[in-house]
């Protein structure tokens, strides 16, 4: 028997269930993704705000300079070597046996 509740009720619950999982994505994943890239965003930009006055890095020696590129990319918690870094340079101009040092330090 063929009749209008065999083919009213399968889309009733396929138009429920759509709403369900738009409902479940708009109040519960949407609002998680925006809190996480702004988080994100945040410690991108505190990460590069941590290295403001430190204009003299692009005239250090060459080998001075990959050496510390690699102990910035290798290190878990960069923010000591950072301020070791910080404390290395005099003025504008960089120490370079002080970088050294604190590359040779904080280098995993």
């Amino acid at each position: 028997m063929l009749g209008a509740g065999t083919i009213i009720n399968p889309i009733i619950k396929i138009v429920t269930v759509v709403a369900i999982l738009g409902a479940a994505y708009l109040f519960i994943v949407k609002p998680v993704l925006d809190t996480t890239d702004s988080v994100i965003d945040r410690s991108f930009d505190a990460f590069d705000q941590s290295f403001e006055g430190f204009e003299g890095f692009d005239q250090l020696p060459g080998q001075l300079q990959s050496n510390l590129d690699e102990a910035l990319d290798a290190t878990n918690n960069p923010k000591p070597l950072q301020q070791c870094i910080k404390r290395a340079i005099d003025g504008n101009r960089p120490n370079t046996q002080g970088i050294e040092r604190c590359v040779a330090r904080f280098a995993n």
